[in-house]
């Protein structure tokens, strides 16, 4: 695995859950773009995403 861009969270202190939501949403669709269409479990374009 590429381990480039990964990033390390540590519990505690000024994490908020909101920023960690946002975070695994956004890797999850990372990973998911990057599947055939056939193998997506949800639609990346929509999937997690709020309203700005």
């Amino acid at each position: 695995m590429n381990k480039q861009h990964w990033i390390t969270l540590h519990p505690g202190g000024d994490l908020q859950k909101r920023l960690v939501d946002d975070l695994v949403t956004e890797t999850y669709l990372l990973v998911v773009e990057n599947l055939p269409h056939a193998k997506r479990p949800v639609d990346p374009e929509t999937f997690g995403r709020r309203d700005q």
